[in-house]
């Protein structure tokens, strides 16, 4: 019951109680009706809100209030105002426009990834902050508002269909509950094909999973501590979301073990399925890459690419490999040429050479090279050498070079910063690779064209390689399964 003591005010950020003895402020609802979730401490709601704080008293306000009614001194803003959305893996909404030109899937980030202090960085430096330890599992991190004012980190374990909310005054994790809906648990049989979407329409942020029943559509509410969820698609999916042309599309196992793809306008209900003649890979799809023209899911056997034909309308080809070659996944990615062209790294069956395959094409062009370079879509590393132009033209590293490796995790279109692990392996990369449950040291480090490479921490986890990388709140995120919790390190302002 609410007494006399007690003023309600309506305000554009939702309904407020004022206690006109104390002069403390507790939000009721929020603008769309949601309560807060009795389990959240009152600091995380306003917190949530965007609300402000009295500099001398600590008190919350309201949003709207921008002055103290005490002192009359203007409210310290609690929203950071240079965090930007993070979308796993490598952080570009949907909405945003891609990178330059219009390439998205690639370890390439918007984000500035230089560090701060990078001279007092070392290998055996400790990260400046570490997150709340979360239970064991396969995790990967989103920021958005989704539906509040600040900018909320969310862990997904999509193995278990979990999503968990980090409250920011708390510093705790805490679950989201699914208001309806069937879950949408899945583990893709090749891990390193997931990925997610996140969609701003109509005031609501929708994330688009891979799920057991296709494609899943995931609204998350942090002030109720739940989240809606909506299935596209009968059987499950095999491969991670694009958002292309105004529609997020999927595939899926479809009937007679040929892919099927899912076409979800954004914002909207209904979807349609678009048939292929890809037959369902064994061991499902890589990541996609894709620009403004097409999409494309590589496997093991051949390519998925999703185009638009001469009159503008959308078409499906299943492209296999050359015979004669192997695509080379496990670590690296596809590189895209200053021309637009994207090329995958194969290696010759037989005789075992390395070349850069042509992707995309029927008739694809071949390029050989001398070394395996492993890459993020624009740099490539040959052994510890960087290179930024065509990996097949560079001069082959010297041998003292190649005793050691440098697996690049993420590259900044912003300033050019790679993030990379530098490992022994003295007998090459599909040595090290073959022994990917071993634990192994390596050396976090990040370089910026034509400056050396600054080391800044050391992990010792199996298949190092698999860390997950991410940016919240002003800093540099590494998670990974064999750690307790991620830990960070701030980047330069």
């Amino acid at each position: 019951m609410v007494d006399a003591q007690m003023e309600r005010w309506e305000l554009l950020s939702g309904t407020w109680f004022r206690d006109r003895a104390s002069e403390r402020w507790r939000l009721a609802s929020t603008r769309d009706g949601t309560v807060a979730d009795p389990r959240l401490d009152e600091q995380d709601v306003a917190h949530l809100m965007g609300a402000s704080r009295e500099p001398a008293s600590g008190e919350w306000f309201p949003p709207e209030i921008r002055y103290s009614p005490q002192t009359g001194a203007l409210l310290r803003v609690t929203i950071p105002t240079l965090d930007f959305p993070w979308v796993p893996p490598y952080g570009a909404p949907a909405l945003l426009p891609r990178l330059s030109p219009l390439a998205g899937g690639l370890r390439l980030t918007p984000r500035a990834l230089a560090l701060d202090g990078s001279q007092e960085r070392s290998t055996n430096g400790q990260p400046d902050r570490t997150l709340p330890a979360l239970p064991p599992g396969q995790y990967r991190f989103v920021v958005d508002g989704f539906g509040v004012a600040c900018p909320t980190l969310v862990a997904v374990e999509p193995e278990r269909g979990d999503l968990f909310v980090l409250l920011p005054e708390s510093k705790t994790w805490i679950a989201l509950e699914r208001g309806a809906g069937e879950s949408w648990a899945q583990g893709l049989q090749n891990p390193r094909g997931w990925r997610m979407e996140v969609v701003h329409t109509h005031g609501h942020a929708t994330a688009y999973c891979p799920s057991a029943s296709g494609l899943a559509a995931i609204t998350p509410n942090a002030i109720g501590l739940s989240y809606a969820i909506e299935h596209a698609g009968e059987g499950p999916a095999v491969g991670g979301p694009v958002a292309w042309r105004g529609e997020i599309w999927v595939p899926v196992h479809g009937k007679g073990n040929v892919v099927q793809l899912v076409d979800k306008p954004y914002g909207a209900g209904g979807h349609t399925m678009l048939p292929t003649l890809a037959p369902v890979p064994h061991h499902g799809f890589e990541a996609p890459i894709f620009d403004d023209l097409h999409v494309n899911w590589p496997c093991a056997e051949g390519q998925l690419v999703l185009r638009l034909d001469a009159q503008g309308d959308k078409q499906c080809d299943w492209i296999a490999w050359p015979e004669r070659v192997k695509p080379v996944f496990a670590m690296g990615w596809p590189y895209r040429s200053p021309n637009g062209m994207f090329w995958q790294l194969c290696v010759t069956d037989p005789g075992g050479r390395f070349e850069y395959v042509q992707m995309a094409n029927a008739a694809p062009q071949a390029a050989p090279t001398d070394a395996l370079s492993l890459c993020t879509g624009r740099a490539c590393y040959q052994g510890t050498l960087r290179i930024d132009g065509d990996p097949w033209r560079a001069v082959r590293a010297p041998d003292h070079a190649r005793t050691e490796i440098v697996a690049p995790l993420l590259e900044s279109a912003c300033d050019g910063a790679v993030v990379g692990l530098r490992m022994d392996a003295p007998d090459g990369v599909r040595a090290l690779l073959h022994a990917a449950d071993a634990p192994r040291r390596a050396v976090l480090q990040v370089e910026v064209r034509g400056r050396p490479a600054v080391p800044f921490g050391t992990l010792d986890v199996r298949s190092p390689w698999l860390a997950q990388l991410f940016v919240h709140d002003g800093y540099l995120w590494v998670g990974h399964p064999d750690l307790p919790q991620a830990v960070g390190w701030k980047l330069a302002a």
